[in-house]
């Protein structure tokens, strides 16, 4: 009977390691290429296309590997979706014609959710964007721009909360997206108040003064810090973290001197990430590294110089044999 019970749970183990995608694209021709870019480690990749399916019959399927719950982004020319997914889960993507042009619809696990953040709705970023710039046009005190964002947060985590409580998403599911929701706002809030502090001139709203501006700056990633690890699974890791790294850069924020030594090694736009704290080193490295192989192709010795250097520093990481594979190909 053990024997018999171990026979029938491979079948189901191996199932529970892997996403499956499906999808129609109904103005795709045949045979062209649909990308999947999973997570490398536990930090979000739109670089390194990690799997590739084909179109047949303007529809595809993607058998995705994963041990793990994270962000995966199916894309070709005429869909791409950004979906939370879990070990076991199956997304079906479509697009409607009717009412709303271009509108993705999704069946299967989270599908309600997937709908959310895929589709011009109130998460989306430009409608996240356009909040924030009205709570800074209209608020008349520090208090006041932080209690508007906050209450926009609240606000936009009700719907998620709604389709928790029907059943249609599940507890990771809303747990990760309430993370990407804040980081998401976050980082259109601190993008907001950093160009009210860049161009004073352009201000909308004169009410605060500048120093009432730094002041609200630090308040909220006091409350939300960006370089906070939970937020480096998200879409907005990088851009997060990149927008704090400027705002210390400037000196609207406080904080500890940049680790300049470790950046030299890199670009000079990389650099920026010298103000992040040595806990997210390995993501903005590795991440700079992935995006210095896809812009100098042809600079082998710095790229071996970088690889060494890299492999030193995190002789575990998950990046390396992403950044091997890219350095292969571009020979």
């Amino acid at each position: 009977m053990r024997k018999i019970l171990f026979i029938l749970l491979i079948p189901f183990t191996a199932f529970a390691q892997q996403v499956v995608i499906t999808g129609q694209v109904p103005d795709s021709p045949d045979s062209m290429d649909v990308f999947v870019y999973k997570p490398i480690g536990t930090y979000f990749n739109s670089q390194y296309k990690q799997g590739v399916g084909k179109v047949v019959e303007h529809q595809f399927k993607l058998v995705v590997p994963m041990t793990t719950p994270g962000f995966i982004t199916i894309e070709n020319k005429y869909v791409k979706s950004v979906l939370f997914v879990e070990p076991g889960d199956y997304v079906d993507i479509g697009i409607s014609r009717e009412g709303s042009q271009g509108k993705k619809l999704y069946k299967g696990n989270n599908a309600a959710g997937h709908e959310l953040f895929n589709n011009d709705t109130p998460l989306s970023e430009d409608k996240m964007a356009g909040l924030m710039e009205q709570v800074l046009d209209t608020a008349k005190t520090v208090n006041g721009a932080l209690w508007g964002m906050r209450n926009n947060l609240s606000e936009l985590k009700s719907p998620l909360l709604v389709y928790l409580r029907k059943g249609d998403i599940s507890v990771g599911f809303y747990e990760n997206m309430v993370t990407t929701l804040e980081s998401r706002l976050l980082y259109n809030f601190l993008n907001a108040v950093g160009n009210r502090l860049d161009k004073p001139e352009t201000r909308k709203n004169k009410t605060l003064t500048e120093k009432e501006m730094k002041q609200l700056l630090q308040d909220v990633v006091d409350l939300f810090d960006p370089f906070d690890e939970k937020y480096t699974s998200s879409p907005e890791a990088s851009q997060l973290v990149a927008k704090k790294c400027y705002l210390l850069k400037k000196g609207y924020l406080r904080g500890p001197a940049p680790m300049t030594d470790f950046w030299l090694h890199f670009e000079e736009p990389s650099r920026i990430y010298a103000y992040a704290p040595s806990a997210l080193l390995e993501m903005n490295a590795g991440n700079e590294f992935m995006a210095y192989l896809n812009k100098r192709p042809s600079d082998k010795a710095k790229q071996s110089a970088l690889l060494d250097y890299f492999r030193y520093n995190f002789p575990r990481s998950a990046y390396l044999p992403v950044v091997e594979e890219l350095m292969t190909k571009k020979r």
